[in-house]
């Protein structure tokens, strides 16, 4: 049902916005097959509801039908007789027609161009003459019943050569191939010149061979127009020697391309309907497209993708091979696994793949992720993915060309942007739905605590029973903030979030780190010992205090090294704190044999923001308490240091604090990466102390600076420290 919903979305949506231009990219298939399986009462659906299979290429989006011709076929199918007859058919419905001229009584490939039977003892004159009048005279009477192909490929797979023994490369050299190609494509232009003339090999992936190949034609003269490729990926190579392939005879022979064989397969298993499958090597499958329905449409939404891309806009589509050929007796199938039906005749959603998108509207979807509340010290360095699946007009692939599977090989890889908050943009189609959970990691291969480093338990929007996030793209570009939690065995909503907005307050997540005093044998939650946060009691207009814990920290019992992580949440009021207010902090413990404070760091410092936000710290503790006591108050800001900017990411303006021990020359710049001074802040003579400075993000003349990361530094007397900023427009 959800299927059909999906679908019916798809089919709403390319009705509310139309496509305004005509796409020209070759969405084709090859069904030389289907005539005879029609006659032996083969049926093919679609929603399990019969229907012609030209209609349903042709409501998917196919543009463009292939058709072989053998000479002298043993039973009629794939004759001339057949052949015009169809190509009666695939001309009515509206698709172009790309004509494949085997030159063979039967198949025609690499291992095998054997002569029609006709041809047989011709003297290499006449059979050079034959091929040209045969091919006229075919070319003719498509002509004349108005069903003139709009591309003939002369030969098949032709990488060989055609018409063994006398057409064979290793036989006869490329000086007689040569003059038989010639003669098929003199043949085809006596007719009319306007139709296109492919060329095909089988080595979509092979770049050496393709140029051997295209070379020696172009030294013996072969004039024509498109390059014809088969790729399989089990026999030709991986996708991206494909690309590369494609990207090298786009620039060295200045022609289109077409992959104009293709398929992937859909299971691994057969009918026993008399014929042997054709097989494929598991291990020789790109990875990240299993064998099974979404595979296969990945697999073929890539190549598409893979095609477009090609230099210069080379290459101009493709041609599936045999997607309808389903299995039915007396006929069976040999290809039953590749088809894009199963085994009853219905179709797979991979047919989704051939409709054509590129105009269609879409929206930009912005994941921002604040991983503060994850159970773990995730640094900057790390590693955050998205992994899930979309339903609707994408599938397996975003519009922007990004893959999105519920594994390592999701594309979706967020960007840290400042402290612990991770970013990644991407483009949706309105009505798309995407099922998502995050997946957070020190690096790819290495996961964070708990879950093996996935969320915990999420309830999504709609209140249903299923454990991952949900989100439907709309008509606007949507920012979706978010948090990553699995610090609870219990579920949490999609869009909870550990501060509870208040409008006049804002909340702040205090969370400290205090594993190392765990380990230094200083702290036992079990001795009624608890983190609490103090500080500055005048500019936090009392919600903090140096003399008490007003803000007490709850443990997180299922986070790292057994629940060494401290939470809470702070909120201070709007109308009696200014925001960008610099207060004062630091993390204390009570109960304890150490003093409580944390030692060897100044006291900390934020500006209170405009909004929600959340301070993520390890507990610093450098002092030995075998032979040092800390004083029980801290000391005010008595040393150099430059605080990271708050907030940061920052638009449009930030606050910058820095401290300096003693009365000092002051100068603080704002860097670009190349080392250009953007802006000079500070130039003067300072008393020592904390002081605070706002940019606003204009350069020295007061023009705007774009989006980016700059670098702030701050110098006093010879001492000098750099913060990283970036800002977010």
């Amino acid at each position: 049902m959800k299927k059909l919903f999906f679908l019916w979305i798809a089919i709403l949506f390319t009705t509310i916005f139309p496509q305004t231009n005509p796409d020209s990219f070759i969405r084709g298939v090859d069904i030389s097959t289907t005539p005879q399986i029609r006659n032996a009462s083969g049926v093919w659906k679609q929603n399990n509801v019969a229907d012609d299979v030209l209609d349903i290429f042709k409501t998917n989006g196919a543009n463009y039908v292939r058709l072989r011709l053998w000479h002298t076929p043993s039973n009629k199918y794939c004759g001339l007789d057949s052949t015009l007859a169809f190509a009666k058919e695939i001309k009515a419905k509206g698709f172009k027609f790309l004509l494949d001229i085997h030159y063979s009584d039967w198949w025609a490939d690499p291992g095998q161009q054997t002569k029609p039977a006709a041809w047989n003892g011709l003297s290499f004159a006449v059979l050079s003459d034959s091929v040209r009048d045969y091919t006229k005279r075919v070319i003719q009477a498509l002509k004349d019943q108005n069903t003139l192909p709009d591309m003939v490929q002369v030969g098949n797979e032709i990488t060989g050569g055609m018409l063994w023994p006398d057409g064979k490369i290793s036989v006869g050299g490329w000086g007689n191939f040569s003059t038989l190609l010639k003669a098929g494509i003199q043949g085809v232009k006596d007719v009319d010149t306007t139709v296109k003339i492919m060329i095909h090999i089988d080595r979509g992936g092979d770049n050496n061979s393709c140029r051997w190949f295209y070379d020696n034609l172009k030294s013996n003269g072969v004039t024509f127009d498109i390059i014809g490729l088969s790729y399989y990926p089990w026999w030709h190579g991986s996708l991206t020697n494909a690309q590369n392939n494609l990207n090298d005879l786009a620039t060295r022979y200045n022609k289109d391309i077409v992959i104009v064989e293709t398929a992937y397969p859909w299971t691994t298993q057969y009918l026993n309907d008399g014929m042997n499958n054709v097989g494929f090597d598991p291990a020789k499958l790109p990875a990240g497209y299993p064998v099974n329905p979404q595979g296969q449409r990945d697999f073929l939404t890539y190549l598409i993708k893979l095609i477009k891309n090609t230099t210069s806009g080379r290459g101009i589509g493709f041609f599936y091979w045999e997607p309808a050929y389903i299995s039915v007796p007396p006929v069976g199938s040999a290809w039953e696994n590749y088809a894009l039906f199963d085994f009853s005749g219905n179709a797979f959603s991979t047919l989704q793949a051939f409709q054509s998108n590129d105009s269609l509207s879409t929206v930009n979807v912005t994941l921002r992720l604040n991983t503060s509340t994850l159970g773990d010290t995730l640094k900057s360095t790390g590693f955050v993915q998205a992994r899930g699946q979309i339903f609707g007009v994408s599938s397996g692939f975003f519009p922007g060309g990004e893959k999105f599977t519920w594994d390592i090989n999701s594309q979706i890889k967020l960007k840290n942007v400042g402290g612990d908050y991770w970013e990644y943009t991407f483009k949706m189609y309105p009505a798309d739905e995407i099922q998502f959970l995050f997946w957070a990691g020190h690096s790819s291969t290495v996961p964070t605590y708990r879950s093996l480093g996935w969320e915990g338990q999420i309830t999504p929007f709609d209140s249903s029973a299923v454990n991952y996030r949900v989100f439907t793209a709309g008509l606007k570009d949507t920012v979706l903030d978010l948090e990553f939690f699995n610090g609870s065995a219990t579920k949490v909503p999609q869009y909870w979030n550990p501060i509870v907005s208040q409008p006049d307050s804002v909340g702040i997540l205090f969370r400290v780190n205090v594993v190392h005093l765990i380990k230094a044998g200083l702290f036992d939650a079990a001795k009624t010992m608890l983190v609490t946060v103090r500080g500055d009691s005048a500019s936090s207009a009392g919600v903090l205090s140096w003399d008490f814990s007003n803000v007490l920290l709850k443990q997180e019992p299922i986070s790292v090294s057994s629940g060494s992580f401290w939470s809470g949440v702070a909120y201070f009021p709007k109308n009696k704190i200014t925001s960008g207010t610099p207060i004062g902090y630091k993390f204390y413990v009570t109960n304890c044999t150490f003093g409580g404070w944390e030692s060897g760091i100044e006291n900390r410092v934020f500006n209170l923001p405009e909004s929600d936000s959340t301070l993520v710290w390890k507990f610093f503790n450098d002092k030995n308490p075998l032979t040092e006591l800390e004083e029980e108050t801290p000391l005010v800001a008595n040393e150099f240091m430059l605080y990271q900017n708050y907030p940061n990411p920052f638009n449009p303006a930030t606050t910058i604090n820095f401290s300096i021990a003693e009365k000092s020359n002051v100068q603080l710049r704002v860097f670009n990466l190349l080392g250009e001074v953007v802006k000079t802040l500070v130039n003067q003579n300072e008393e020592a102390g904390v002081h605070s400075i706002t940019w606003n993000g204009l350069n020295e003349t007061g023009a705007p600076v774009n989006s980016g990361i700059y670098l702030l530094r701050l110098e006093a007397g010879s001492q000098i420290q750099m913060r990283k900023m970036i800002l977010l427009k």
